[in-house]
């Protein structure tokens, strides 16, 4: 997999400018990944990778994609100075965590679980966005920016997580979003978004039967501040086995 220097050095041309929005607002887009690479040939490379699977952790497509777009040179040291700078952060750049995401038509599992991610930021690349029929639900992205402080402890951090649990259905999740503010992301234009991971709280609808595909996304996150035992790095672990 490659993608020229010239596309590369256009798509992170104004990076610096959208990182400011990212601090300011939680949140921000990326340019169009289907400016500058076969998205369907990239989708049927980590589909077939995948055998099945609804997560996969960085296969060899994926791990290609990430060098190809130059993540480590043009955007993670940008982001490190950010968690360094605004965020406290202490650790390593190389603290990162890189997944696939299948949901196949009708998955009725990965829907309407809303939570915070424990790193500081997460970027989600579209790479197959299916279309439902009628006015059926394609998985769409729903995001809460700043919905809660960053938290100053592992305690802080678990017992949010805990609290916003109360939330984890449709009609409970509607009910919190008529009072706060939020974003659905249908990512139908394949551009990337990144988010303050520790402080969205965001979750999927469901990716109904009626869609025309699986809904395929690639999660990079970076800079978990908490311990290595902390609330993130124990689901990982379970979610590895």
């Amino acid at each position: 997999m490659k993608i020229s220097n010239e596309k590369i050095s256009y798509y992170w041309s104004d990076i610096d400018k959208r990182l400011k929005s990212l601090q300011e607002n939680g949140y921000v887009k990326l340019p169009s990944l289907s400016t500058i690479i076969d998205l369907n040939s990239l989708s049927d490379s980590i589909n077939r990778e995948m055998t099945g699977l609804t997560f996969a952790e960085l296969g060899v497509t994926h791990s290609n994609f990430i060098k190809a777009l130059k993540l480590d040179s043009e955007l993670t040291p940008k982001l490190f100075k950010i968690a360094k700078d605004n965020f406290g952060y202490n650790g390593n750049i190389a603290n990162q965590y890189h997944i696939a995401r299948n949901v196949q038509p009708g998955n009725s599992k990965e829907m309407y679980r809303p939570h915070f991610d424990s790193h500081l930021f997460t970027i989600v690349f579209p790479v197959k966005i299916p279309k439902a029929n009628n006015s059926d639900s394609a998985g769409e992205l729903i995001y809460f920016p700043h919905a809660r402080e960053n938290p100053k402890s592992e305690a802080r951090n678990f017992f949010d997580k805990l609290y916003f649990k109360r939330y984890a259905s449709k009609e409970r999740l509607k009910k919190y979003a008529k009072n706060n503010k939020h974003i659905i992301e249908s990512f139908d234009d394949y551009s990337p978004l990144i988010f303050i991971g520790n402080t969205t709280l965001h979750t999927n609808k469901a990716v109904s039967k009626t869609c025309s595909s699986f809904r395929l996304t690639l999660l990079s996150h970076f800079f978990d501040p908490s311990p290595k035992y902390g609330v993130g790095g124990i689901l990982r672990l379970i979610r590895s086995r």
